[in-house]
């Protein structure tokens, strides 16, 4: 990935906040992501709705297109970058505590 930050996106839409967490729609254009941040305490889940995703997990890359869903947990960094326009992303974070 690039060490030029990505532009960030516009704010994500809060689709749930609960005690137990929350889940945000992200709409990306290509080139935009979220730099590097961490979720210690947190389980990830990011489901790729459309387009595809550059996400930077602990320093490792892959890329996912639409239709995939990875769970992560970690206390290390994310990152992100969309690949295409229109790239659409759910992620729910959980609280572990």
């Amino acid at each position: 990935m690039s060490t030029d930050p990505a532009p960030r996106p516009v704010a994500p839409r809060m689709l749930v906040k609960a005690p137990a967490g929350r889940a945000l729609l992200f709409e990306y254009r290509e080139g935009e992501g979220l730099p590097p941040h961490t979720h210690a305490g947190q389980a990830v889940v990011v489901a790729v709705l459309r387009g595809r995703l550059r996400l930077s997990v602990d320093g490792q890359e892959q890329e996912v297109p639409a239709g995939e869903v990875l769970h992560v947990e970690t206390a290390g960094l994310f990152s992100s970058r969309a690949l295409e326009d229109g790239t659409r992303v759910l992620v729910t974070l959980l609280n572990l505590a």
